[in-house]
């Protein structure tokens, strides 16, 4: 493996992390109805966590002599402003799992590089965790979506 290649999957680990579909929606103007507002709270926590192990991962480039590189968001991340926090939270969990599978690849491409291949190993473990808390976020079958007078309604009546 030549000195580049992990240089290189740092940086696609760097880029997964810094331009995830979670990281876009933080800035994005998603639809939330009234009682979902706590979504965006885990959402918001899920970029921090992945902001606090793409720091590292940016340290790490820099430290070899190399620049640190995020890339852009993906354009079709465009196409979801003002969709509803439920349609994005299942947005999220299909790009989480790409993610996942994308740095799975990483961590293989690694394997001569014990310290990169931490890096990478940990965004991974962070990266399926964060899918186990996504997956909690989708509303539960039969659960009320209309807030009245603060208590969820049950009826549409």
């Amino acid at each position: 493996m030549t000195s580049a290649e992990p240089t290189e999957m740092l940086n696609r680990v760097l880029t997964i992390l810094r331009r995830s579909f979670v990281q876009y929606l933080c800035w994005g103007r998603p639809h939330i109805r009234p009682g979902r507002e706590s979504a965006m709270d885990t959402i918001a926590d899920i970029a921090i966590a992945q902001d606090l192990v793409a720091d590292r991962i940016a340290e790490q480039i820099d430290e070899s002599g190399a620049t640190p590189d995020v890339g852009d968001y993906p354009m079709e991340f465009t196409d979801t402003h003002d969709l509803d926090i439920d349609f994005l939270i299942e947005e999220a969990i299909g790009y989480q799992k790409q993610d996942i599978a994308a740095l799975e690849h990483c961590v293989a491409e690694l394997a001569a590089s014990p310290a990169a291949q931490s890096l990478a190993s940990e965004a991974l473990g962070l990266s399926r965790g964060h899918l186990e808390t996504l997956e909690a976020l989708k509303p539960q079958p039969g659960a009320s979506t209309i807030i009245r007078n603060g208590a969820p309604a049950r009826d549409n009546d």
